[in-house]
């Protein structure tokens, strides 16, 4: 039988967890002859007996007999992050060169390490050798993710974490991981679509199906977020979802059957403040009160409905009693609050912090800058000469849609609010058709190098996108409202032919001075708002880039003027029933009814159009001249030339 020497033994009683034998012979043999082996034993004892800084003199100890001993390395990184001492244990770590099992330990200890000391550009490098490694191993994949979005490079944060979701699609934080990597990156809709798969890993979770509904009504899918909403409700005991004080509380109760949960009402107050459902959130409100919930408990909501009711004291005391969150909602509530109560200097502050709140504010704003830059180049490009080169595909007795465009905060939420209330007509809001025509058609500047079958596939493809949004058998006029199509007229123009365009127009100061005062999802359009200067740069050139699509293509133009809309809508409407060849109908002018039918607005005007028509928002620039003043030479040549006198 083989005789173990005593270093052997106490290896061998280590690993049966005789860890006090395995200590006894290990210090018996190193006062007789000391080694790097016994030394990093003992520190192995050390910390599996909760001694880590005994251990860690033992690993260090290792390290001086046998420096290139990786494996002490590594349990001495190992137990300094154990220790809260992340930072050393990454300097302790070296960048291995290879790809041997030893060094991938020691690039796992570093990556550990590098999370632990939040020394993100590093824990993404180890982990990213790990995952060339193993590329199989998801782990790896899902912690490199994370390091990525702490680097705010989303779309590699994307790819990462998808890699980790293909090797294991059962793992709910990956998915709640990409969908914040998404979301950052301003892929909202996928975003919400990565949190509806999230969210079916916890089907009882009554809270996070609050949080996806709102989520997916400030994305304009509404009917997605009623469908969460009534399974919250469902969650809760309900039938179904009703705008009932019973219903409502149910689904605050967390669990069910229990007492409110005050987080739980803030995101229902929320949700139900996000899509219009005033009756509903004033009975929340109302019957929250009654079991002793404070309206100031429930922050942004309870504020909001207070100032749509007129009550702007009230809402500035219930947001001064929270919080700024969230952070870009609750700042752009308080500007609306000091606006109305005559408070520019505030108003236009407040502005301000939203637009910093913003995550990843800077970034947007460089994009925002890029894409300026884009805009003014691709308007140059629109010459009479290059638009005679372009081809247009016949209709053939097809109806072409019409298209509402205006630079935004120019009123053409109220305006399609107003075309709603006619029966004749489908009113799509802000769905992105049009990006389907051009991707399909690429740059711009090569649009005269298409053909008519590349148009009839453009046309094509934009007609199947509208089928998921449109009822086949409506033989009625559909008007596609999207304020920044406005940019997209060549390609419109290409693949129908006589469009007609309705143009919503304001004062520019106006409306620049809205934009900038307004909140957005961000993308690289809504981007050039996150500052006055760059909002006003951005009006200049759209506006150029539109005025030479109207006249180098000779579009179907019937231009509404916002002021003339709120001052006589019957007057301002009449001409344009009659352009886009429909009858009038008195119903028209109703538009709050029209608007509180309306199963949710997806736009940022959804809490004004409910409101009767006020001329209070025209010439409301006028009080801000002084934070106005260093784009008015931009903006007023604008003004006169659309016939603005003052």
């Amino acid at each position: 039988m083989q005789v173990l020497s005593t270093e052997q033994e106490a290896i061998a009683a280590f690993q049966r967890g005789d860890l006090a034998r395995a200590r006894t012979l290990a210090e018996r043999q190193l006062e007789q002859a000391p080694s790097a082996q016994l030394l990093h034993l003992m520190g192995l004892i050390e910390c599996r007996c909760g001694r880590l800084e005994s251990g860690i003199d033992w690993f260090r100890k290792a390290l001086e007999a046998n420096p290139a001993d990786i494996s002490s390395r590594v349990m001495l990184a190992r137990a300094l992050v154990d220790s809260g001492r992340s930072q050393e244990a990454l300097e302790v770590t070296l960048r291995p060169a290879g790809f041997t099992p030893p060094e991938l330990a020691m690039w796992h200890a570093r990556a550990e390490a590098a999370d632990a000391a939040q020394a993100w550009e590093r824990a993404a490098e180890a982990w990213g050798v790990l995952c060339v490694a193993h590329p199989d191993e998801w782990p790896s994949w899902c912690n490199r993710g994370l390091a990525l979005i702490e680097l705010r490079r989303w779309p590699q944060a994307v790819e990462a974490l998808r890699r980790g979701i293909d090797l294991n699609p059962a793992e709910p934080t990956l998915r709640r991981a990409l969908a914040t990597a998404l979301s950052r990156a301003g892929r909202f809709h996928e975003s919400a679509d990565e949190l509806g798969r999230w969210v079916e890993t916890v089907p009882d979770d009554v809270e996070t199906r609050i949080m996806l509904a709102r989520l997916l009504a400030d994305l304009g899918r509404q009917d997605e977020s009623d469908v969460q909403l009534d399974k919250a409700a469902r969650i809760a005991g309900a039938s179904a979802f009703e705008e009932t004080a019973d219903t409502l509380l149910a689904i605050a109760r967390k669990p069910p059957g229990y007492g409110l949960d005050v987080a739980l009402l803030r995101e229902l107050a929320q949700l139900l403040e996000r899509t219009n459902r005033t009756e509903a959130l004033e009975i929340l409100l109302a019957a929250a009160e009654r079991e002793g919930v404070e309206r100031e408990q429930l922050g942004y909501a309870a504020a909001a409905a207070a100032f749509r009711e007129g009550r702007a004291e009230e809402a500035r005391r219930i947001l001064l009693a929270n919080p700024p969150e969230p952070p870009a909602r609750w700042h752009s509530l308080m500007c609306r609050v000091a606006d109305s109560l005559g408070d520019a200097d505030t108003a236009f502050a407040e502005a301000e912090a939203a637009n910093h709140a913003e995550p990843d504010f800077e970034d947007w704003r460089k994009r925002g800058q890029q894409h300026l830059e884009f805009i003014r180049d691709l308007g140059k490009t629109i010459t009479p000469q290059w638009a005679t080169r372009l081809r247009a595909l016949p209709l053939n007795g097809q109806r072409s849609p019409a298209f509402l465009v205006g630079f935004p905060r120019s009123g053409t939420t109220l305006l399609d609010t107003f075309l709603l209330g006619h029966p004749n007509t489908l009113v799509l809001e802000e769905i992105p058709l049009v990006g389907a025509v051009e991707r399909t058609l690429g740059d711009m500047q090569e649009l005269p190098e298409r053909t008519l079958a590349e148009l009839k596939q453009a046309r094509e493809a934009y007609l199947t996108k509208l089928a998921n949004h449109a009822d086949p058998g409506f033989s009625g006029l559909v008007v596609d409202k999207m304020p920044l199509s406005m940019l997209a007229a060549p390609y419109l123009f290409c693949i129908f032919p006589g469009a007609p365009f309705i143009f919503a127009q304001r004062h520019p100061c106006d409306s620049v001075l809205g934009c900038f005062m307004q909140t957005f999802a961000p993308n690289p359009s809504m981007a050039c708002f996150l500052d006055i200067q760059t909002a006003a740069e951005f009006y200049d050139a759209a506006m150029r880039m539109w005025m030479r699509s109207r006249d180098a293509l000779s579009l179907k133009v019937h231009t509404v003027v916002y002021e003339e809309l709120v001052a006589e809508p019957e007057a301002a409407l009449r001409p344009l029933i009659e352009f886009l060849g429909l009858e009038w109908r008195e119903e028209l002018l109703d538009h709050r009814a029209t608007a509180k039918a309306r199963s949710g607005i997806g736009t940022p005007s959804y809490n004004q159009v409910t409101q009767p028509l006020s001329r209070a928002p025209s010439g409301r620039w006028k009080r801000y001249a002084k934070q106005l003043e260093p784009v008015l030479p931009i903006l007023l040549p604008w003004a006169e030339r659309l016939g603005y006198r003052d």
